[in-house]
């Protein structure tokens, strides 16, 4: 008798799933699907202030559990951080390779909300007008046009060295007047923890001799003298002038992309 009922309820159940998950089967799967936290959260706080609390709620539960199972949450945390920033911003490489490098030990000395694109600082750089031709010496005309030959086609076919020497001219122009240290050059590459030393100490040795090669036959001083040591090396563009020149140059190249997403000091 126990068995029949037993058998009757495990029909019963099965019955009610194969409804249920209607739904959730390959002809469904086109129907509206909705992340579970964002769909709990917006009918339990649809246009809600209470919504910020149910999101601090969570917060806590995750440092407590970080707190209580720490190996656990070593394990998926991670994880859960990058898949919400692929289902944030999609398919992103320079993006992916930042955040590993963040989990590897960037995270030491890095705020997680710098890896992230600024989409503020990138709509401004609109707002720097491009270079007009008839303002230019000749020497600053021929000197454009040797970073045009050096940085030219789609950057997604660039070679690394070519992709280093960008982000590295790039960076030091949007410093203006200041400079950049050493260490943030060389994670603004994307070089971890374990390549912060001699070998990114190379890397942007290495590009700005590239880079002064460039301008040396127009008798332009690329950039000013180092000073420091280590990840706190100050690195600079020679002049401010010769930096503005060069951050409009940078800006309205596609490659501007490339770029990290840090406070820099722009042109009015």
């Amino acid at each position: 008798m126990k068995l029949n009922q037993r058998t009757r309820a495990k029909e019963t159940k099965v019955s009610k799933n194969q409804i249920t998950n209607m739904k959730g089967s390959r002809s469904g799967q086109g129907l509206e699907k909705k992340d579970f936290l964002d769909s709990y959260a917006s009918s339990k706080y649809p246009d809600d202030p209470n919504q910020k609390i149910f999101f601090e709620k969570l917060l806590e539960a995750f440092r407590t559990l970080s707190e209580e199972a720490p190996e656990t949450f070593e394990a998926i945390a991670p994880e859960m951080l990058q898949r919400s920033i692929w289902s944030w911003k999609g398919a992103d490489p320079l993006l992916s390779k930042k955040f590993n490098n963040w989990i590897l030990g960037d995270y030491q000395w890095t705020p997680f909300t710098d890896i992230l694109p600024d989409e503020n600082l990138y709509s401004r750089y609109t707002d720097i007008a491009p270079i007009k031709p008839e303002t230019l010496s000749r020497v600053e005309h021929e000197f454009l046009n040797e970073l045009n030959q050096r940085f030219y086609g789609d950057y997604h076919r660039w070679d690394a060295t070519t992709r280093d020497q960008f982000i590295i001219l790039g960076s030091l122009s949007l410093a203006g007047g200041g400079g950049v240290r050493q260490g943030k050059l060389i994670h603004s590459l994307g070089m971890g923890l374990a390549e912060s030393g001699i070998k990114g100490s190379n890397t942007v040795r290495a590009a700005k001799i590239a880079l002064s090669r460039l301008s040396n036959p127009f008798s332009i001083t690329l950039f000013a003298p180092a000073t420091g040591h280590g990840t706190d090396r100050l690195h600079s563009i020679a002049t401010t002038e010769l930096a503005e020149l060069i951050q409009r140059y940078i800006l309205h190249h596609d490659a501007s992309a490339l770029l990290p997403p840090s406070p820099v000091e722009l042109l009015e």
